[in-house]
């Protein structure tokens, strides 16, 4: 199965004096409505970061919170999402770790972000 891959890098925060991103279909690909998903879990950021470095793209930011490779089956035309992101803790709302949960499941459905 031949893939092409997209990796999607949540920086964090808009800094004061910079431009607010704003969520952009993909080029070529539009906004997606059937994706299948999966999740991978790791217990700290520093795996998190061990993650991004043997994903085969360019990720590279210290204070990395998540990424995301959607691939497309160019066979079968299905879309496959990986979402890699660090466990959400206990059963309370983490404004940290579900925002960027949040932020990754969009790249999924083919946005993006400058």
């Amino acid at each position: 199965m031949l893939f092409a891959g997209l990796a999607a890098v949540w920086l964090g925060g808009a800094a004061s004096g910079e431009s607010i991103d704003r969520w952009q279909p993909l080029p070529n690909i539009g906004v997606l409505d059937n994706v299948v998903l999966r999740i991978h879990w790791f217990s700290s950021p520093a795996e998190l970061r061990e993650a991004a470095k043997n994903s085969g793209q360019d990720i590279k930011d210290a204070d990395l919170k998540g990424f995301t490779l959607l691939k497309r089956n160019t066979k079968t035309g299905e879309y496959v999402c990986d979402v890699y992101a660090v466990k959400m803790a206990g059963g309370l709302v983490d404004r940290d770790r579900t925002t960027t949960f949040g932020h990754e499941v969009l790249h999924c459905l083919g946005l993006h972000h400058d």
